[in-house]
């Protein structure tokens, strides 16, 4: 694409400065009408420019050779020489060397509206280089005006110049591409930011979630332990109540036992005071006394030993306390 621009811009600067240059004899004549050279210049300078930025980027290799995709970067300078000496030569001719004519020429041309901007920056810059390297001599500048050097001098600006454009460029292009990755470095970092934000908020749900869990096993393990422990002591009071009524039972056959044999006791302490009645009697007259006891005992005897044996199982009797009371109704009866 590069060389494709090159010879199109050189052959286009070197065909209108040629038409420019067919007409230099009527340059002041109505043949050359300023507004028609003002579409024609601007197309010329369209085509320096591009020559200049072309020769501004060449980049000659590291053995010194020019870039192998351009056609020949000195081309470009060779091109323009052609062209603005052809232009220049031109404003020299139709103005027959005088200084003031075309200065008045140019002015009329660079005001036309087909040249604006830096169109017609460059058309006063033109004019301006022209004037100043004539001379007041005319038949001098129609003879001798040296274009060669004005025009080498002028493609040194116009590179320079273009430089200096694709350096603002260049600049503006990498701040641009700087501020695009900046912006996107921060995007990815609010994202990255985001992203270990909800990282931290899922992992606070899981661990509240896994808490959870655990109270609630803790709680349902508490629960089965309360009811475990709500049986063993259920199943230890029914022990205890079986023990107590155990003990209970043998407590009661126990003093059922011995209230058996307080009874049995009675019975015999009733039945010892009859053998020794007699000792009670007085010494004189044992025989007689012994009998007439025996006779009146008899009755009592049988009724103590009788009346003992029903109530012994109500109210047990201590055997010392019917002992004695069966030895003094005896006595009584037999004085």
């Amino acid at each position: 694409m590069k060389s494709v621009a090159i010879t199109v811009a050189l052959a286009a600067s070197q065909t209108e400065a040629a038409a420019l240059f067919g007409r230099s004899k009527s340059f002041l004549g109505n043949g050359m009408q300023p507004e028609v050279v003002a579409v024609t210049l601007a197309h010329v300078e369209d085509e320096w420019r591009a020559q200049a930025a072309v020769f501004a980027n060449c980049q000659p290799k590291s053995d010194g050779k020019e870039d192998s995709s351009i056609v020949n970067c000195a081309d470009a300078p060779s091109s323009f020489d052609k062209s603005c000496r052809t232009v220049v030569n031109a404003i020299i001719e139709g103005s027959g060397g005088d200084k003031d004519v075309a200065k008045e020429y140019m002015a009329d041309v660079c005001s036309q509206h087909a040249i604006t901007g830096w169109h017609q920056e460059q058309c006063h810059g033109i004019s301006a280089k022209v004037r100043s390297s004539m001379s007041v001599d005319k038949y001098q500048n129609r003879m001798s005006f040296n274009s060669q050097k004005l025009c080498s001098g002028f493609w040194t600006e116009l590179v320079d110049k273009e430089k200096k454009q694709m350096a603002a460029e260049l600049a503006e292009r990498e701040a641009a591409e700087k501020k695009a990755a900046e912006e996107a470095a921060q995007i990815e970092k609010q994202a990255e930011e985001q992203a270990k934000e909800r990282a931290g908020k899922q992992k606070e749900l899981e661990a509240a979630r896994t808490k959870k869990e655990a109270e609630d096993k803790a709680l349902e393990a508490k629960a089965k332990a309360a009811a475990s422990a709500a049986k063993v002591a259920e199943k230890k009071a029914e022990a205890e109540a079986v023990a107590l009524s155990a003990k209970r039972k043998m407590a009661e056959a126990e003093a059922a036992e011995k209230a058996q044999k307080r009874a049995a006791s009675q019975a015999a302490a009733v039945a010892k005071p009859k053998e020794s009645a007699p000792a009670a009697q007085p010494a004189a007259n044992p025989a007689p006394a012994a009998k007439v006891a025996e006779k009146k005992s008899a009755p009592v005897q049988a009724a103590a030993s009788k009346k003992p044996a029903e109530t012994a199982a109500a109210k047990p009797v201590p055997a010392k306390a019917v002992e004695k009371k069966v030895s003094e109704k005896t006595v009584a009866k037999a004085k």
